[in-house]
């Protein structure tokens, strides 16, 4: 898990996931409110989505961010 602060200055917390049908995804909540947000990643495993997003600069996160949908889960 990472944290990080987007464009506005709120703080998300970024993970790995998967969704039902195995897609690996980043999970994205928003500390101060109930705001999950998720965006899919080409890494073929978690491990290496792991990695990816250990070593993805906080601008790629911000972008992931922008780009990703809210989680119905």
């Amino acid at each position: 898990m990472r944290s990080f602060e987007d464009a506005g200055g709120r703080s998300w917390d970024v993970t790995v996931g998967r969704e039902s049908w195995g897609t690996v995804v980043l999970l994205f909540s928003l500390r101060s409110a109930r705001d999950v947000r998720v965006a899919p990643l080409e890494a073929e495993t978690v491990r290496d989505a792991e990695r990816e997003l250990s070593e993805m600069p906080e601008d790629g996160l911000r972008e992931r961010l922008a780009a990703s949908r809210p989680w119905e889960g």
